[in-house]
């Protein structure tokens, strides 16, 4: 499927500047659903505008907020700073302008937007989650999880998470808390782990890529959006 990218702007978590964002959509006329992308750490680099692209390729509009505001960084020292001097309530509202953004597009069916996030992204698709309950689909790649854990009772879409099993930073136990707090509230999720992945298996730009496990944590991403999201 031929795709159209553009960068676009919105409000978000700053009213005095706009929120920058990568737009990726299919080609042809029409209305799809559309996932909201989250950044890792490194910003809005040519890995997570793949990933954009992918997904308007299996028929969606897929936005992602730039939450760095179109700064790159090379390495975590310098990510973390970047990401320590941005409150909780100003990501989130980044990225629910992203959501009412999405909804404004006469190319987006407004009740079928969904997130993905990977690493700092993914813990915060889990949080947005949490925070608004019209997103009808959130998956999770390698991302920590809500604190307290305990808002994930306010979840009102089905989750996917895809973590690794060699992960020094998201532990067995961390993963086995998510899935019993899910059980708890009665919430409806599919989490699998990759024996031997390590953190970001899922980025084909690091060292850290693990081909097998990538395609089949994608495959699942594209079976459950579209049981979640396509009309």
């Amino acid at each position: 499927m031929d795709v159209l990218t553009s960068m676009v702007e919105f409000s978000g978590g700053n009213p005095s500047k706009m929120t920058l964002g990568f737009l990726a959509k299919p080609k042809n006329a029409g209305k799809y659903p559309s996932v909201i992308v989250i950044q890792e750490i490194w910003g809005v680099v040519d890995h997570i505008k793949d990933v954009c692209r992918r997904l308007a390729n299996e028929g969606y509009v897929a936005l992602a907020v730039d939450l760095f505001g179109g700064k790159i960084v090379s390495n975590l020292e310098e990510g973390r700073k970047l990401r320590g001097e941005l409150s909780e309530e100003h990501i989130m509202n980044d990225l629910k302008g992203g959501f009412r953004y999405l909804q404004t597009l006469q190319s987006v069916y407004p009740g079928k937007i969904g997130s993905i996030g990977f690493c700092m992204g993914g813990g915060l698709s889990l949080l947005l989650a949490c925070h608004n309950k019209d997103i009808g689909a959130a998956v999770v790649f390698y991302g920590r999880n809500p604190s307290p854990i305990d808002l994930v009772k306010d979840i009102n879409c089905p989750i996917l998470g895809n973590y690794a099993g060699a992960d020094m930073a998201i532990t067995e136990d961390d993963i086995n808390l998510l899935k019993q707090t899910l059980e708890k509230y009665g919430k409806t999720f599919n989490i699998k782990v990759y024996p031997g992945a390590p953190h970001a298996f899922f980025n084909d730009t690091r060292e850290s890529y693990r081909p097998e496990a990538a395609k089949d944590a994608w495959e699942r991403t594209v079976v459950f959006f579209n049981k979640c999201l396509k009309v």
